[in-house]
């Protein structure tokens, strides 16, 4: 369901392909994900909380103007992205995709889940050299060849793994975007073990299509899926860096 404020019904329209629409004053509380639209953009409503979830794009606009191109991500995906095509193929919210568009790329963000790529896909429609598909990631690397000038090329310059880490034993809480993101693919194939015994071949489907570096996210000691070229390591995540065969 998405909800909006009235005012906003034009806007809602474009999605009633994907989800039934029902007009409100204010974010519902609700017994199922939904969204919502107001004039502050698209927000993600879950069972148990009381208050809508909405990324922060001013986030993403810090980091790309405090040393975006000397994030461990730019770096492991070529530092000097301008006029890259890039495919994030497990985007979620977009978070870095989005990041790498600002920083020059072409980019194309793929989600699987229809609720968190309406989401994205509001996120991303005002900004630059994006584009989003709703697909499998595999769908799209065994996908047609574009005939135009867009992100979906023959070979892209650059591929982004990022699939949900595996849940671990511990106390603490991821924070609340990726508890919901994990809440909305706990029964899908995202996170679990079988996600995991994919991930070597979406790497290798990726290789394939990639003539620079396939770049997957990992935590810091998560296993290295195949045989990675070499690493970028953070505070709390790595990654694993591929030459493509493109």
């Amino acid at each position: 369901m998405l909800y909006h404020r009235p005012e906003q019904t034009d806007q809602a329209g474009f999605y009633g392909a994907w989800c039934r629409l029902q007009p409100a004053q204010r974010a519902p509380e609700v017994d199922e994900a939904g969204l919502y639209l107001d004039h502050a953009g698209m927000w993600l409503c879950m069972p148990g909380f009381p208050q809508p979830y909405r990324p922060s794009d001013a986030e993403l606009l810090r980091r790309a103007g405090h040393g975006g191109s000397r994030t461990e991500l730019a770096r492991a995906c070529g530092s000097d992205l301008t006029g890259l095509n890039v495919l994030d193929a497990c985007a979620g919210y977009g978070s870095d995709g989005l990041l790498l568009a600002q920083l020059g790329a072409r980019v194309c963000l793929v989600e699987r889940d229809r609720l968190i790529w309406m989401l994205l896909h509001h996120r991303a429609q005002h900004m630059p050299r994006t584009e989003t598909i709703c697909d499998e990631a595999r769908n799209v690397l065994q996908g047609p060849l574009s005939d135009d000038d867009s992100p979906s090329v023959n070979a892209w310059n650059v591929v982004l793994l990022d699939p949900m880490f595996p849940p671990i034993a511990k106390k603490a809480l991821p924070n609340r975007g990726l508890q919901h993101l994990r809440q909305l693919t706990e029964n899908s194939l995202v996170g679990n073990a079988k996600a995991e015994e994919e991930l070597p071949e979406l790497l290798a489907l990726a290789k394939a299509r990639c003539s620079g570096r396939v770049v997957i996210k990992r935590r810091l000691k998560d296993r290295v899926t195949g045989r990675a070229d070499w690493q970028i390591s953070g505070k709390s995540v790595r990654f694993d860096v591929y030459l493509g065969e493109a």
